[in-house]
């Protein structure tokens, strides 16, 4: 650790910020889709944490402070790497994404038989910040205020871009479940 920390904030890294570092991880690696990114992101978030943990005011929420240099490591990266990034990281796909079929009628056998591929894949198709909003509180389970402090926006915001997320993830699962239906269906000669 750099020596600008002092004992005590060494300490209290050690406490706050180490056990942390898997959900460092898992966060960048939904939001990037690549681990070797993912790594690296990681790696960059917790170098930015360490040099900035000193300005830390004790009894901050760290993990939700670590979490948001995760959040602007992603982003810096996306920007920094894509054609049109301010389109691309909270969604030029998001006209797209809004016009598509999502009025699907609710099966929890779609949710419950699909495959982590299926979901995974429908998880990617989500822009980045959709994905963070994913990953904080239904993969890791952070409450909507502590996810949405993480990634400065208003509570309200982060219910409504988690609702959309989750509508078309769903939409996505029962079109790839109708889809192989269908697929088994003429396999089996009865569609």
């Amino acid at each position: 650790m750099p020596s600008q920390l002092s004992p005590q904030e060494k300490r209290r890294f050690e406490a706050e910020i180490i056990p942390q570092l898997d959900v460092l991880y898992r966060m960048a690696r939904s939001v990037c889709r690549d681990t070797h990114t993912a790594e690296d992101i990681a790696q960059e978030a917790f170098i930015r944490a360490l040099n900035g943990f000193s300005g830390l005011a004790p009894g901050t929420n760290s993990r939700s402070w670590l979490a948001r240099i995760v959040h602007n490591t992603c982003r810096d990266h996306w920007r920094k790497h894509h054609r049109r990034p301010e389109e691309s990281w909270d969604g030029a796909q998001l006209a797209a994404l809004e016009t598509e079929d999502t009025a699907v009628e609710w099966e929890p056998e779609i949710i419950r038989n699909a495959f982590p591929d299926d979901i995974e894949a429908a998880l990617q198709e989500l822009p980045p910040r959709w994905r963070a909003t994913i990953q904080l509180v239904d993969v890791e389970g952070w409450s909507y205020d502590e996810a949405a402090e993480s990634l400065e926006m208003p509570p309200g915001t982060l219910r409504s871009t988690l609702f959309r997320a989750r509508k078309l993830i769903y939409a996505r699962l029962a079109r790839s479940d109708h889809q192989s239906t269908t697929d088994f269906k003429r396999e089996e000669g009865t569609a």
